[in-house]
This record gives structure tokens, C-alpha cells and sequence, in this order.
């Protein structure tokens, strides 16, 4: 769903909803210069009562020719970034 909403100040407020697969997901980035392999993410979690505890979780990274894998290239983070920049140029 996209709904474009007029505001008083002449400007407009898109509100964008959408369900995708993985699969147009990672064609977009793939489309934009990133290579999206599996990645093991470990991370620690401090919250709990007894000190650090891992966890390991199976998921994708996105990245390009140089770029090492790492939380930072989570393709989920990728691909928000790259949605903001290509709503920039609108802008």
C-alpha cells in the first residue's frame, strides 16, 4: 500500500506498506552491486541475570567487492539504507 497524504504546509507524507519475499529482496540488492551470502551472526546479550550469554543466529549479508561480512552489512540494514538513498532522489 502507498498513500500519499497532503499536509498544510504544502508538503506531502507517504506512508509506504509492503510485504515482500526474501527473493525480491535480495534481487533489488543484487541489482544495486551487493552479493548476498549466508552469514552466521554471533552476538553476546548482557541482560540477563547471570551475565553474557551467545546466540547464534543463521542470516544473510549484502555486500560489495571488498566489503567483509559483518553485523554492519546485515542485508535487512542494507537494504533499509538503500531504500532511504533511493528515496532521497525523489526528495
Amino acid at each position: 500500500m502507498i498513500r500519499v497524504i497532503p499536509e498544510e504546509d504544502k508538503t506531502y507524507r507517504m506512508e509506504i506498506k509492503m510485504h515482500m519475499p526474501h527473493d525480491s529482496i535480495f534481487a533489488f540488492l543484487h541489482k544495486r552491486g551487493y552479493e548476498v551470502k549466508p552469514w552466521l551472526y554471533i552476538f553476546e546479550d548482557t541482560s540477563f541475570p547471570n551475565g553474557t550469554t551467545l546466540h547464534e543466529q543463521w542470516t544473510f549479508t549484502a555486500t560489495r567487492t571488498g566489503e567483509e561480512q559483518s553485523s554492519k552489512t546485515l542485508f535487512l540494514i542494507v537494504f533499509e539504507n538503500e531504500l532511504k538513498e533511493l528515496l532521497r532522489e525523489i526528495k
